[in-house]
């Protein structure tokens, strides 16, 4: 039995690691490079799997690499040259995500192209990396990049509805900024109102230090009594001003997730984000 399923685990592999990618160098095939060892058979299997799902859905050449030597470059630069020289992408931007596990420095990055630069912004790279770094810290690379899988395949399903429908959709950024706002004006209305309450009191002491007492009823009186004057306003007419108030037709990638920090390499941009582990 067990020699039937690793019979079948290894169809499955090489299919999977040779199923030919649009437009790649030969000898590039394959979703999981796994130049470091991180990852069992069966778990680059699976890998391999749902980064093949996402690019026939998406669009989106997503594939791993891992080493332990980046030859005297970064992270992201090793990725990016790895990128170039496979001619991994797809579509007419050859567009595509690869992420790096370089043990020798603990750096991991996620580096994007084409369409993937604009899909995840800085925003999204931050979530994403936040989540995976706890297990990569831990030593488990898998799970780390079976969460990674999950937000890219989820991120790029929320991208079409906003593309679908830029001015109804409101991103998980849009929702980030507006509970930021309320708590900044939260945090700078306790501030002054703890600023104002300190004036009051302070001015309020300094009146009462101010105060003497009087014995004669006659120094509250005002000197030449008390005069009373009735003033009548009349209504005439009303003038109405209408002012138009522009709409915000931003439908630029700031209402989706924010910018992105791009880096040139082998003459081509590249996105993405990372950190050390």
């Amino acid at each position: 039995m067990k020699k039937i399923r690793g019979i079948c685990l290894s169809l499955l592999l090489l299919f999977l690691f040779c199923v030919p990618a649009f437009g790649r160098t030969p000898g590039y095939e394959g979703y999981v490079f796994d130049n470091a060892g991180l990852f069992t058979q069966e778990e680059a299997a699976a890998l391999s799997e749902s980064a093949q799902k996402i690019g026939e859905e998406w669009d989106l050449d997503v594939f791993f690499l891992t080493t332990e030597d980046t030859q005297g470059l970064s992270a992201r630069e090793y990725a990016a040259q790895f990128y170039i020289d496979g001619d991994f992408g797809l579509g007419a931007e050859k567009s595509g995500i690869v992420f790096i596990i370089d043990m020798g420095g603990r750096d991991a990055q996620m580096v994007t192209a084409g369409t993937a630069i604009d899909i995840f912004t800085d925003y999204y790279i931050d979530g994403i990396w936040n989540k995976v770094k706890p297990y990569l810290s831990d030593g488990n690379y898998y799970e780390a990049m079976s969460l990674f899988l999950e937000d890219v395949n989820y991120y790029c399903g929320e991208y079409q509805q906003y593309l679908a429908d830029p001015e109804g959709y409101v991103s998980e950024y849009q929702m980030a900024k507006a509970d930021n706002r309320l708590l900044l004006c939260m945090g700078v209305a306790f501030v002054l109102s703890i600023v104002i309450a300190g004036l009051s009191v302070v001015m309020m002491k300094r009146e009462h230090d101010n105060v003497r007492p009087y014995t004669d009823g006659r120094a509250y009186l005002k000197e030449n009594g008390l005069h009373m004057q009735i003033d009548r306003d009349s209504f005439v007419s009303t003038h109405t001003i209408r002012t138009e108030i522009p709409k915000n037709n931003d439908h630029g990638g700031s209402s989706w997730g924010g910018g992105s920090s791009t880096f040139s390499h082998g003459g081509r941009s590249f996105g993405g984000g990372g950190g050390r582990f």
